[in-house]
């Protein structure tokens, strides 16, 4: 990971004092603390809150990740605070990370402070539903906005999907829709997909958009006799990393045709609810 340089070499014949005399060098000082300059930092929905200190006249404000050389937004005479929107649903995009960093230009000179909030998806009540698809939630554990860019389910389930925790899980050509949508209070209401966004401490629910538990060549009795069985079910964060769950689940009743997508079958029974235990995080 790249990082901006924060020390610099001497020019060649620059030595600056001799034996015995450095300890009484001042340091040289280009510019304020950052504990003198800004005053705190917040994550309110899809937007990173900057708040200065009262007495600092900032004069520019800039939002940028040094270890992608990327410059996300500069604003000329803020205010305080200032709102940098960070997370943006319809693309599948967010810049939150790690080494998210804001930079505030004064009189005194530049300083900058990172400005990194964790995420973290757990997943829970994973429910099979009688067409196949999956409803279960997700809660944010962390303390930045979670941007939900895939559900994958796994494992011993009858129709899996990729699993995104493998080495062979290319990210960057990774180009499936995130394979879920919000239900109930989290019902997408536009196109801009804000029920991709999980805020701080809170938890939403979904369905997958896929049928994880149907049975793709059809189903026989023995695939439905209601057996004890073992999923997975990962979220991929799209500010980096995963986080993967396994859970139980049942599948009991009759094998059913899933409507218009013979020879597909679902096992049309009562459904139970497992327990989830992390496993990658």
């Amino acid at each position: 990971m790249n990082r901006r340089p924060f020390l610099q070499t001497l020019a060649t014949g620059g030595v600056l004092a001799s034996a015995g005399c450095v300890d009484s060098l001042p340091i040289a000082r280009t510019g304020p603390d950052a504990s003198e300059v800004f005053e705190n930092d917040w994550y309110d929905e899809t937007d990173l809150v900057v708040q200065f200190r009262d007495d600092i006249d900032v004069q520019q404000v800039s939002l940028f990740d040094p270890s992608t050389d990327e410059m996300y937004e500069t604003i000329e005479q803020p205010s305080n605070p200032v709102r940098f929107p960070v997370v943006f649903p319809d693309r599948l995009e967010t810049y939150v990370s790690d080494s998210l960093r804001v930079e505030a230009g004064t009189s005194e000179g530049v300083v900058d402070k990172r400005v990194w909030g964790p995420v973290h998806a757990a997943t829970s009540s994973v429910e099979p539903l009688r067409d196949g698809r999956a409803r279960f939630d997700i809660e944010n554990q962390a303390t930045a906005p979670l941007l939900v860019r895939f559900v994958g389910i796994y494992g011993d389930v009858p129709n899996p999907t990729i699993d995104p925790q493998r080495d062979s899980f290319d990210r960057s050509a990774f180009d499936f829709a995130p394979g879920v949508v919000g239900i109930g209070d989290n019902r997408p209401l536009s196109p801009s997909r804000t029920d991709l966004v999980v805020p701080p401490a809170e938890t939403k629910s979904f369905e997958t958009t896929y049928a994880p538990f149907a049975f793709p060549e059809g189903a026989g009795s023995d695939d439905c006799a209601g057996d004890k069985r073992t999923g997975t079910i990962a979220v991929v964060h799209a500010s980096g990393g995963s986080a993967a769950y396994s859970f139980t689940y049942r599948l009991e009743g009759e094998p059913t045709p899933l409507e218009g997508q013979e020879p597909a079958a679902v096992c049309d029974g009562p459904r139970s609810d497992g327990s989830r235990e992390g496993i990658n995080q």
